[in-house]
């Protein structure tokens, strides 16, 4: 197994403990300090009971010592005894920790409306925190996947002042993937100095071009979850809201959430293609974002993507549907870089050119729509007969 240094002070480790079968399914990260915490969480109206304990924690608490995470249970819709487990794993994991309960967040993904079995986590809570390690984050990676294919990890090392950096980011995904947010659960950990109002600034930044850039089936998960810690122990100057160590700070946060973001897009599940759909010339970024994701989450565009179909028609009638004012006749599209109508005429292509798109294994989607300054791009994958064949049969 590859071995990830975590930054300075920070400790992980994921195990089985018999939630699922046979892979690993408890992870817990841990900071020897306390550390200033930003976190963003599900916009959907059903929240699982982690989501809405993290979210009252975080407003009367945002110093975090730790993080303990299951997967195979989501402990949603499971009502005030979803409450009363989730408050019950942070507590042992506090006391395990010899931490206070207040500087433990939790988060669970799984099946929804399934009671959460807290017998096993208990009884594997000795062994997880034996294991702690500066060298477990492959460990704990490995302990929140679902029906992910891999594990998703990306890491930087960058410089602030004369101080090094380090940061790292985790996260599970493969499916009920949709902007707002689209991330299912992500932690980045780092050992930079940075403000509590810079971290939350930087956070939200780093998210509008990534988790909340992808897209896989259009489904919102109930437990999303997106968490960064900051605990110091770099040594660097106090990086502020602004200015250049701010710059850098956010320049590798960007990096690191875009990877495992398009990740989670590699791993949608059944996917055989990834693919980018850029908007240019909107009015507005909000109005390229909304038909970007119209293509995006459209079947018929990832059925085309597919079976390598240049229909090029239904990335207009997917624009046309989102909503957003634009003249069909200024538009230009163009897919895996060849043209095929540009400002309201279809453009006469030899055959050898229009058999090639769509025929790797990543493609492009590309509009212009002549009409302002706004642009943006989103992430999605193809959907095939096995993404139905697994999301078929997922609780039984």
């Amino acid at each position: 197994m590859v071995s990830i240094r975590l930054p300075k002070g920070f400790l992980a480790n994921g195990i089985h403990c018999g939630l699922k079968k046979k892979r690993k399914d408890l992870s817990l990260f841990y900071s020897e300090k306390a550390c200033r915490c930003a976190a963003l969480f599900t916009t959907n109206a059903v929240k699982a009971a982690p989501v809405i304990l993290g979210q009252k924690l975080l407003k009367k608490n945002p110093a975090i010592r730790a993080i303990l995470v299951n997967s195979g249970n989501a402990n949603c819709m499971t009502g005030k005894r979803g409450l009363d487990d989730a408050k019950k794993m942070a507590r042992k994991t506090a006391a395990a920790l010899n931490i206070p309960e207040s500087t433990v967040l939790v988060s669970s993904t799984g099946i929804i409306g399934k009671p959460m079995q807290t017998g096993p986590i208990m009884s594997g809570m000795s062994k997880l925190v034996r294991g702690l390690s500066p060298d477990g984050l492959i460990h704990a990676a490995e302990g929140i996947m679902t029906t992910d294919r891999f594990y998703k990890v990306s890491t930087r090392r960058f410089v602030i002042g004369d101080k090094k950096v380090a940061m790292v980011g985790v996260a599970k995904g493969a499916g009920m993937v949709n902007p707002n947010m689209a991330t299912l659960l992500g932690y980045i950990l780092t050992d930079a100095d940075i403000s509590k109002k810079a971290l939350d600034k930087a956070l939200s930044m780093s998210n509008e071009t990534s988790f909340n850039s992808i897209t896989v089936d259009g489904d919102m998960s109930t437990n999303d979850t997106v968490a960064l810690l900051a605990n110091g122990e770099a040594g660097n100057r106090s990086i502020k809201g602004k200015g250049r160590d701010f710059d850098i700070f956010l320049n590798n946060l960007n990096g690191v959430m875009l990877d495992l973001a398009k990740m989670i897009v590699r791993d949608g599940e059944g996917a055989t293609k990834f693919f980018e759909v850029k908007v240019r010339g909107a009015r507005t970024k909000a109005e390229a974002k909304k038909a970007a994701d119209a293509i995006a989450n459209s079947i018929l565009m990832k059925c085309a993507v597919l079976g390598g179909d240049p229909n090029w028609g239904r990335v207009a009638s997917s624009i046309g549907a989102s909503g957003i004012r634009f003249n069909p006749d200024l538009m230009d599209v163009k897919l895996d870089g060849v043209m095929f109508f540009k400002k309201g005429k279809v453009v006469s292509l030899k055959k050898g050119k229009v058999r090639s798109v769509f025929k790797k294994k990543n493609a492009d989607i590309e509009v212009n729509l002549h009409l302002g300054t706004g642009e943006a791009v989103v992430y999605t994958c193809d959907i095939s007969k096995k993404y139905i064949t697994l999301n078929s049969f997922y609780t039984t």
